[in-house]
């Protein structure tokens, strides 16, 4: 084997190895929608059927992906295992796209503060959705199989469907130029999607699915637009330098990749989501640049003393953080606090011994679902927009049908007056005002549904 090869695949093996180690260990903190997430992964490989026995507004091709690395543990760590073969993939087209200069781009990423990219690196399909473009744009560059290029459009529509479907618009580029390019990819496009309309036909899940992804955006964008100042300004300064590349290099087409990837923006402006169109952003951007200097070592160096530092800062600033091991969640980091109000809240509800309810914010539904190894539900996810048209009419009637069941509240999130706040309040409010209070423990509040 050639040195050069051997070299190769040492590199790629320690690239998976620190992926696995920041998403357990050094960025775990910054997980955000991760449990919801693996929430999706996690009820499909115990059989459940999304949009008939869970609600989730996306298509189910990232569910689906991710249930694969399930399918031998429902451990979060075969998660975390699935996502860095994934992240050694991205780094893959990252490498053919960047050269030498994508340790340096691996530096940006992973740099917490001031701009939290390193966020985008957890699984999801918002991870997934930058993966699959940053595929299609190297392809594009290399002029690859159109057919190719069609199917991965079509995973990228039913990755999300409002940025992947715009996407697919780029195409458009070609139309009076080649159209047999452009059908070439229309082919490729519905091979996959057939494949997934197929499954909701069968699944009985097409009319609930349309609701849901389709129907469901208008409340969707109606009830949860938010933007912070700072991350608002990141992006018009991007979209900017965007649009000055584009009218100064019209022929490059990932310019318009970069401006329609934009879209996964809206309608939140915040940290996440604009951290995902960053990552992209820099990495056309570094594209660009001219490094005569190699700083290969420089930038790996960088990139473990980010890593050593970003944990002794998070270690500090969170106070007493414990590794604790719960079914399915092994090796999660909390601090005692919390620790301290889930085993309360677990004694509790295990004394009752009636039918639990989580209300919550999504991201504790599903870890409390998990970790007590239970089928996900409609109630899992009890967010503005994730109920399809009329959503928070429909919850309230489920929540009117129940009968001695518990119903565990977060009244300190019901209060909150944020804009970004997602919760379903109103659905909180009939809890509150129709149901039987039980008791306070912790942070939560008890209500019994009779």
């Amino acid at each position: 084997m050639k040195k050069e090869k051997v070299k190769s695949i040492i590199k790629y093996i320690c690239i998976f190895s620190y992926s696995f180690l920041c998403l357990l260990f050094i960025y775990t903190l910054s997980r955000g929608d991760l449990y919801v997430n693996y929430g999706f992964s996690y009820a499909i490989s115990r059989g459940e059927v999304p949009y008939v026995d869970f609600n989730l507004v996306i298509l189910p091709f990232a569910p689906f992906l991710y249930a694969i690395f399930l399918l031998f543990s429902k451990s979060i760590i075969c998660y975390y295992l699935g996502q860095s073969l994934l992240l050694t993939v991205f780094s893959y087209f990252v490498f053919k796209l960047l050269d030498k200069k994508a340790f340096c781009y691996f530096a940006v990423l992973l740099m917490p503060f001031p701009i939290a990219m390193a966020s985008v690196i957890f699984p999801g399909y918002n991870f997934l959705l930058l993966l699959l473009t940053v595929i299609v744009i190297y392809l594009e560059k290399e002029e690859k199989s159109d057919y190719l290029i069609g199917i991965l459009l079509g995973f990228l529509f039913l990755t999300k469907q409002t940025v992947g479907g715009l996407l697919c618009l780029v195409s458009i580029y070609y139309l009076f130029r080649n159209w047999k390019k452009v059908l070439k990819r229309v082919l490729g496009f519905f091979i996959p999607v057939l494949v997934c309309l197929l499954y909701l036909v069968l699944s009985g899940g097409l009319t609930s699915g349309i609701d849901l992804c389709f129907l469901g955006l208008f409340d969707f964008g109606h009830s949860n637009f938010y933007y912070e100042k700072f991350y608002l300004i990141c992006l018009v300064i991007a979209f900017l330098v965007v649009v000055y590349r584009t009218f100064k290099r019209p022929k490059d087409i990932d310019n318009y990749y970069l401006l329609l990837f934009m879209s996964c923006t809206f309608p939140l402006i915040d940290y996440y989501h604009v951290s995902l169109f960053l990552a992209l952003f820099f990495l056309i951007i570094f594209s660009d640049l001219k490094i005569n200097v190699n700083l290969e070592k420089q930038a790996i160096i960088f990139i473990l003393a980010i890593g050593f530092i970003w944990s002794f800062v998070e270690t500090k600033c969170m106070g007493n953080l414990k590794i604790v091991n719960y079914q399915n969640l092994e090796l999660s980091i909390f601090s005692s606090k919390y620790i301290d109000n889930v085993e309360r809240l677990d004694n509790y509800l295990d004394n009752e011994k009636r039918e639990v309810i989580y209300f919550l914010r999504g991201s504790e539904n599903y870890f409390y679902k998990i970790k007590s190894n239970s089928s996900i539900t409609y109630f899992d996810l009890p967010n503005y927009g994730n109920y399809g048209y009329n959503g928070t009419e429909k919850i309230i009637n489920m929540l009117k049908e129940l009968d001695d069941v518990l119903i565990v509240i977060d009244k300190e999130c019901y209060l909150e007056e944020s804009f970004s706040q997602q919760y379903l309040k109103e659905a909180v409010t009939y809890i509150i005002d129709n149901c039987k209070f039980k008791k306070r423990v912790g942070n939560y509040e008890i209500y019994l549904k009779e």
